[in-house]
């Protein structure tokens, strides 16, 4: 899903610009990723959950 995709969705379905749509894609996006960097989890209703995991660092090629 992309950042396209929701603003896409969201200008079908609120009848908004374009413009607005893609901002509040925006907002939408910075809003989990400020939830996300402040508590390591984040619940949307209905879709999923997302968390933040630790990993090891790999060696590149």
């Amino acid at each position: 899903m992309s950042k396209a995709f929701i603003a896409e969705v969201i200008q079908g379905s609120a009848e908004i610009t374009g413009v607005a749509a893609n901002r509040a894609a925006t907002d939408l996006i910075e809003a989990i990723v400020k939830e996300l960097k402040k508590n390591g989890k984040f619940t949307l209703p209905s879709f999923g959950t997302f968390t933040v995991r630790k990993t090891k660092a790999r060696k590149g090629v």
